[in-house]
C-alpha cells in the first residue's frame, strides 16, 4: 500500500503543524475532534463529532446530527470520560440532550472540580453490531514507539487481550499482529452471531496507524478505543492523543527502533 509521495508530504507536513501549533499553546492533550482529525488525515475513518459549548448548542448539534446522539465530555484535563460519568447514550430528544449535558457538568466538577470541563461533544450514536478493538502506541524507553492492538471498550484492562509491536507496518506485519491476540479467531471467522471482519482493510488500518506514529514524532501518546469493527465497516469511535512537551528538543524525542523503508525506493 503506497501513498501518491506528493500527498503524503503534504498530509505529513500539515498534521505536523497542527500538532506544532498545539504544543507550542501548551496543550499536550489534544481534545477528541482534534485527536479525531488527526486521524482522518491519515485515512483511519472517524464518527463525524461536533463541539457544543453550551447546553443550547448540544441540542442544536443534536438536532443537526438526528437522533439518537451521544454526548461526552470535552475537557483539557480530562482524558478516561467514562470513568467519571462523563459519557452519556442512546439521547433522543432535546430535553434528553439537555438533561444530559448537565449530568456531565456535574459529574465533572464533582470528580476534577470546577472549570475542568470546555462543553461536550456530541456524536451520532453507531448502532451496528460489532467486534470494539482498541489500537494505540505509547513509547517505550528503550524501544520508542510501540503500537498496541487487541481487544477494546470499556473492559480493556480487565480482557487484557493485547499484542505489541514495533513501527512501520507492513499489511504482512499487521496480519502477525493481529494473529497474536485472542480476539483474532472471532474477527476471522465470526462469534456469538456476529459476522466476520474484513481483516485486509483492518490490516490497512493498522499501516496507517502506524505510518502516523513514524511521521508524527511529537505524539507520546495514542488510542483509538474503541475501534468498532462490523462486517466491512471500521469505525473510530473515540480518540486520544497526548503529545510530547514543547520543552524536550527534537534531538531527545523517542526514535523508532526500526528505520522506516526510503520512501524514494517505492514505486506506485
Amino acid at each position: 500500500m503506497v501513498d501518491n509521495p506528493k500527498e503524503s508530504a503534504g498530509r505529513c507536513a500539515q498534521v505536523a503543524g497542527w500538532l506544532t501549533a498545539a504544543c507550542q499553546a501548551g496543550h499536550t492533550l489534544l481534545s477528541e475532534p482534534e485527536a479525531k482529525a488527526v486521524l482522518q488525515a491519515y485515512g483511519i475513518p472517524i464518527v463525524e463529532t461536533r463541539i457544543a459549548l453550551t447546553e443550547d448548542e448540544a441540542v442544536q448539534q443534536a438536532e443537526q446530527l438526528g437522533s439518537p446522539v451521544v454526548l461526552k465530555l470535552l475537557s483539557p484535563t480530562i482524558t478516561h470520560k467514562s470513568r467519571m460519568g462523563g459519557v452519556r447514550l442512546v439521547l433522543r430528544t432535546a430535553e434528553e440532550v439537555r438533561q444530559a449535558y448537565r449530568a456531565v457538568a456535574e459529574a465533572a466538577e464533582r470528580q476534577a472540580g470546577a472549570g475542568q470541563m470546555q462543553g461536550v461533544t456530541v456524536q451520532p450514536m453507531v448502532t451496528l453490531e460489532g467486534y470494539k478493538l482498541i489500537v494505540g502506541s505509547f513509547c517505550d524507553p528503550q524501544f520508542g514507539p510501540v503500537l498496541l492492538f487487541g481487544s477494546g471498550g470499556r473492559l480493556v484492562e480487565v480482557r487484557r487481550d493485547t499484542a505489541l509491536a514495533l513501527p512501520p507496518l507492513t499489511t504482512t506485519l499487521a496480519r502477525r499482529l493481529l494473529e497474536r491476540t485472542r480476539i483474532f479467531t472471532a474477527l476471522q471467522h465470526g462469534a456469538a452471531g456476529l459476522p466476520a471482519v474484513d481483516l485486509a482493510a483492518l490490516e490497512r488500518l493498522l499501516v496507517r496507524f502506524s505510518l502516523l506514529i513514524v511521521e508524527q514524532p511529537l505524539i507520546r501518546e495514542c488510542d483509538i478505543n474503541p475501534v468498532l469493527a462490523a462486517g466491512d465497516h471500521l469505525l473510530a469511535l473515540d480518540a486520544r492523543i497526548v503529545l510530547h512537551s514543547i520543552d524536550v528538543p527534537e534531538i531527545a524525542l523517542p526514535r523508532l527502533a526500526i528505520r522506516p523503508y526510503p520512501s524514494h525506493y517505492l514505486e506506485n
